[in-house]
């Protein structure tokens, strides 16, 4: 993925800065206030977010108001969440240098679309083999300390002005949704679809698929004016929650692109220091109800997913084994000869040990 040059617009700065710091009441973003003990005092001011997701419909976009109901029922309006759409006050691809340059005072970021900054957004929120949430959550968490997930912490804050607050984690179980027929890896070559992560993009490329790469909110008119053949979104419910099945009529029900997936939730680092280390840790607090309310209900809302589309006449794909095992074979040797950045390479080797050790991957 290219990298996307930050906002720079000074106009949009000021429009967005303003309309950010005034909130919906007029109060400036607060400056914190130090107590004997060095713990930062809640000064009377209200700090207001405005986050969003990459994704308009599903299960991000879900998180994101199960996070704005959380903090605005426990933060006694200290911290107040207003959600937005994405791509409402800056674009997607410029969401992590928003927030790191103060315009925007927090959002949730796919590591995709930092790929250009940091190697390791490359593959971070969508790596392959992980079957689960639970998987990556392992792997990120509990894995060798939880290395994996440290590395990719260390690298958004030394790379940007921001704090992570933690990932949102979803079922992605991703297929492939389209208005052509794509019944195996031979049928890529006739294929233009839209991806957003680069990763699952140049495994499609060298399958033979053509990518595109336009917003996730363009994809509908996109799929129905033929501008594209095919789609790689979200879950089934997601798609389905996009009207994806109005206007394709193909999905491909085997093998999934990619099975999980997260999302960063950051805030602008100075936003962060202001705040009271009790809102702080309702923030952390949100993003683990969020967390326990997708995984709680998400597997059961993909299952009705399909079985609604099947039931409105999509065709489901199945692919052979064999290409089946193309896919993740491609998938992953993408995925590993990405980068020799030393974080990356540490990264991957984690991954593969990891995988070897659940029987995901052979030794070799």
């Amino acid at each position: 993925m290219k990298k996307r040059k930050s906002l720079t617009a000074l106009a949009l700065c000021l429009l967005v800065s303003l309309g950010t710091l005034a909130g919906c009441g007029g109060q400036q973003t607060p400056t914190p206030a130090q107590s004997g003990e060095g713990e930062t005092e809640w000064n009377g001011k209200v700090i207001t977010l405005q986050p969003a997701s990459w994704q308009e419909n599903g299960f991000w976009a879900k998180h994101i108001e199960l996070f704005a109901e959380y903090v605005n029922e426990h933060a006694e309006g200290r911290v107040v969440v207003h959600p937005t759409a994405p791509g409402s006050i800056v674009p997607t691809d410029q969401a992590m240098a928003s927030v790191s340059d103060g315009v925007l005072p927090a959002m949730a970021v796919a590591s995709a679309y930092v790929a250009g900054s940091i190697d390791l957004g490359y593959v971070f929120s969508t790596p392959p083999v992980v079957q689960s949430i639970g998987d990556m959550r392992e792997l990120n968490e509990t894995y060798q300390g939880g290395r994996a997930g440290q590395l990719w912490e260390e690298l958004v804050e030394s790379t940007y002005n921001v704090h992570v607050v933690g990932e949102m984690y979803g079922p992605a179980n991703v297929p492939i949704v389209s208005t052509i027929p794509i019944r195996g890896v031979a049928d890529l070559k006739s294929a233009t679809i839209r991806v957003g992560a680069g990763s699952i993009a140049d495994s499609l490329v060298k399958l033979g698929a053509s990518t595109d790469y336009s917003a996730a909110t363009e994809v509908y008119t996109m799929l129905s004016t033929g501008a594209i053949d095919a789609a790689v979104m979200g879950s089934p419910s997601d798609d389905l929650s996009s009207s994806y099945n109005e206007v394709t009529k193909y999905w491909i029900r085997e093998p999934y692109v990619n099975t999980t997936h997260c999302t960063t939730f950051v805030v602008n680092r100075d936003v962060w220091n202001s705040m009271t280390a009790a809102d702080r840790q309702i923030l952390v607090d949100a993003i683990a109800y969020s967390n326990a309310e997708i995984e709680r209900e998400g597997y059961q809302i993909i299952d009705e997913a399909w079985n609604t589309v099947e039931s409105q006449g999509i065709e489901l794909i199945r692919w052979s084994e064999e290409d089946a095992q193309t896919w993740a074979q491609t998938f992953y040797d993408t995925c590993a000869a990405y980068s020799q950045n030393p974080a990356y390479v540490e990264y991957m080797e984690l991954l593969h040990s990891w995988a070897v050790e659940k029987g995901y991957l052979s030794e070799s």
